[in-house]
C-alpha cells in the first residue's frame, strides 16, 4: 500500500467525494447573474416572452407559503402588489402576483393590459392555508385590436396566452371585473 492511500481514511475519502460532487455540479451549472428588474421586464416586450417567462421560472405558491402578494387583499385591489413582488420573492406567487408582473411587461412593451378578475371558486381545502374565494385573476390585454388573456397563476395547471376574442363579452369566462384601476 503507498503512502498517499494509507493516509486518507474512509471519513477523508467521503468528504473528498463529496467535494468532488460539489465542485463538478457547480462546474456545469454556474449561478446565474440575477439581471436587474426593470432591465429584464424591459425585455420581455411581447406577448410569448412574458409566457415563457412565466411558466419557466415562476410557481404559484399560497399565502401560508409565501406567495401572497405583500399582504395585499387582491380580492379588492391589485394597487399594492407591486410587480416585482414575484420577482424579488424567488419566483413565488399568487394568481395577483403573477398578473402584476405581466401588466407591468405589457403596458411598459405599449400594449393596453389590465388585471381580470374571474368567477372561479376555491374552496379553502384545495390548498393548505389558502382562503376560500370565489375569483381568480389573470391578465387581459389587446393586440391589433383584438382581446387575448395569459393565465399561469394557478396552483394545479398554466392555461397561457388564449384568444383572439373580438370583444370582452366573447371571453369564455364569467367576468366578474377589469382592473382598469390598476
Amino acid at each position: 500500500m503507498n503512502e498517499i492511500s494509507a493516509c486518507i481514511t474512509p471519513t477523508r475519502k467521503i468528504i473528498l467525494a463529496l467535494l468532488t460532487l460539489l465542485f463538478l455540479s457547480c462546474a456545469h451549472n454556474p449561478p446565474q447573474p440575477q439581471i436587474p428588474f426593470e432591465d429584464l421586464t424591459a425585455g420581455l416586450n411581447t406577448p410569448p416572452l412574458i409566457d415563457k417567462y412565466q411558466r419557466k421560472h415562476f410557481r404559484w405558491a399560497s399565502e401560508s407559503q409565501g406567495g401572497g402578494c405583500a399582504g395585499t387583499d387582491i380580492g379588492i385591489s391589485l394597487k399594492y402588489c407591486p410587480p416585482n413582488f414575484i420577482y424579488n420573492n424567488k419566483g413565488k406567487g399568487n394568481c395577483g402576483a403573477f398578473t402584476t408582473f405581466a401588466v407591468h411587461c405589457l403596458r411598459k412593451a405599449g400594449y393596453e393590459a389590465y388585471p381580470l378578475y374571474i368567477f372561479e371558486q376555491w374552496p379553502g381545502w384545495l390548498a393548505p392555508g389558502h382562503q376560500p374565494r370565489d375569483y381568480h385573476i389573470m391578465v387581459l390585454y389587446r393586440d391589433k385590436e383584438q382581446w387575448f388573456t395569459i393565465d399561469n397563476g394557478k396552483l394545479d395547471y398554466q392555461f397561457g396566452i388564449k384568444g383572439p376574442f373580438a370583444k370582452i363579452e366573447d371571453l369564455p369566462y364569467q367576468v366578474l371585473r377589469l382592473d382598469k384601476n390598476y
